[in-house]
Formats: structure tokens, C-alpha cells, sequence
């Protein structure tokens, strides 16, 4: 993907992120209040008073996006009022390979509109990623990645998590577009739309995902370990076989490729993915 188009604060805050750490992408920003001062593939969305009316008064955005061609990343979050308007802004983009990152915040902290609309876009969007109007929907759980990260303060929070995020995404996408040393990757089931990325350890494999994802049925590993390590450390294959191989199970598809790198560190990153859509469990299961 070489386009990433962020929709609302939360989606424009990634995008900002991708544009100053990673230049080779061309970004695009939609959002209400934007500032009026002209500025390259900035939308300033009329604002509107809620869900409802971002999506019965969307403007025409085929001259906004006329530009764009190809595989796209679409960035939103779920509980603002613009989020509304994305299925028809994601029309005039239904020429493309559209992937979607949908970032969830703490859904214990929503109420009222905000919760609704939250749970609402996170449906619809899963559903429309199972019938294949999306490539992929990637979600993303901010309260999983503060998990992961650990301690975060209040100022600088969301930036934290963002930076975190977007360095993920990147390398994944990076490994997705050279060869390996060594792997045993195979296609993703069509089937398997919905995804979560993730981090792991060299030493334990240990899954650290940033979406708590329900029936996993393929799960991918990426190494990226340091090249002088991997002329020199002879147990080092073996362990990663291990590490793979020991978390296979009935349904359960996993599979490794290996990276050479010049880090110092190594580093080991995951995808995972289910055609399962996602939802709180059913009363009798929480039993």
C-alpha cells in the first residue's frame, strides 16, 4: 500500500504519524474543524450535529480522491460523530484494494451517541469486510496496545499508542513486499478478512496482540533478526520452528518468515486472522 487516508481526529492523528516518520507514503486527511488554510489532500468536512447527518449530507469526494489508484489504508476511529459518513466516503473509493484500520478506544469510557456509534461502526464494518467489499479490516484495541506498552502517561498518551501502531503497521507492510530468507507463508483464505497485527519475543514467542482476537485461524510470524546472528547462532532456526510449531492446534493455521536485518535487536512481528466477526460473547458462554 502506498496511500493511507485518515478519516476523523483519531484516523487523522495515525496519518500524522505516518507522514513524519515514513515519507514513501502519500497521505490524505478528512475531518471537521480542519484548518482553512489550503493544504495538500486535507479535507475540511462540513460539520454536522451527528452520526446521522456526516452521512446523509457527505459531500462529493470523487475530485478529493481523483488521484488515488491502487491498494489504500483507511484509518478511523469509531465513537466520533464523522464516522458517520464512511461507507459513503469509502464509495468513491470502491475502485481500489480498500483495507481498513479501525483503532477502538476503551469502550468502558463511552457512553450515550458515542457508544452507540462505536458499536455500530464496528459491526458494520465487520460485515462488510466478510462479504468482501474490503480486502482487509485490521482492527486495533487501544486499551490492548496500553497493555502491551505497559505504563503511558497522560500527556503524550494517544501519541505513545499511535507511534507504536504505526511502526507495526509499516514493518509489516515493508516484509510484506521482500523476500525472505526463509518461510513457510502461504495465502490467506479469502475468507479471512479480519486481522490484527501484533508483537512477539525471539526468546519465548509469546503473542502480544493489539486486538483481542476471538477464533484465530491463521496466525503469521515475521522475524527480523540481525544478520550476523543469523550466520552465527546455530540454534537459533530451531527455536523459531518451535516456537511456531508448538502453538498449532485443531483449526489453527500458523506458519514463519524470516528477515535478515542490520538492528542491533531483533525484532518478531505478527498477524493474525479469522473470518469470524468479533463481538462481546453470548450470555451463556460467559457462564
Amino acid at each position: 500500500m502506498d496511500t493511507i487516508i485518515g478519516l476523523g481526529q483519531a484516523g487523522c492523528s495515525v496519518v500524522d504519524k505516518f507522514s513524519a516518520e515514513y515519507k514513501q507514503y502519500e497521505v490524505y486527511k478528512i475531518d471537521a474543524g480542519m484548518d482553512t488554510f489550503p493544504q495538500k489532500n486535507v479535507y475540511n468536512m462540513p460539520w454536522q450535529p451527528g452520526p446521522e447527518e456526516y452521512e446523509n449530507n457527505c459531500p462529493d469526494m470523487s475530485e478529493f480522491f481523483k488521484k488515488i489508484t491502487g491498494e489504500v489504508l483507511f484509518v478511523l476511529g469509531g465513537s466520533g460523530s464523522i464516522t458517520g459518513a464512511t461507507l459513503r466516503i469509502l464509495e468513491y473509493l470502491k475502485h481500489c484494494e480498500i483495507n481498513v484500520l479501525y483503532i477502538r478506544p476503551d469502550v468502558e469510557l463511552l457512553s450515550g451517541i458515542k457508544e452507540k456509534q462505536e458499536w455500530l461502526t464496528f459491526n458494520v464494518l465487520q460485515e462488510y469486510a466478510r462479504s468482501g467489499v474490503f480486502k482487509r479490516l485490521w482492527l486495533i484495541d487501544n486499551t490492548s496496545v496500553e497493555e502491551i506498552l505497559g505504563e503511558v502517561p497522560v500527556i503524550g498518551y494517544h501519541d505513545r499508542l499511535n507511534s507504536t501502531i504505526v511502526a507495526t503497521v509499516h514493518m509489516i507492510n515493508v516484509y510484506n513486499h521482500i523476500e525472505p530468507i526463509s518461510d513457510t507463508f502461504s495465502d490467506i483464505y479469502e475468507t479471512h478478512r479480519i486481522s490484527t497485527i501484533g508483537i512477539s519475543d525471539v526468546k519465548d514467542g509469546k503473542p502480544k496482540l493489539f486486538f483481542p482476537l476471538k477464533q484465530i485461524s491463521d496466525m503469521r510470524y515475521y522475524y527480523a533478526i540481525n544478520k550476523q546472528r543469523l550466520k552465527t547462532d546455530g540454534k537459533l532456526f530451531a527455536k523459531i520452528k518451535k516456537q511456531v510449531t508448538g502453538r498449532v492446534e485443531e483449526e489453527l493455521k500458523t506458519s514463519y518468515a524470516i528477515f535478515p536485518t542490520s538492528y542491533n535487536n531483533d525484532y518478531v512481528y505478527m498477524v493474525c486472522s479469522t473470518p469470524i466477526i468479533q463481538g462481546p460473547e453470548p450470555e451463556d458462554e460467559k457462564k
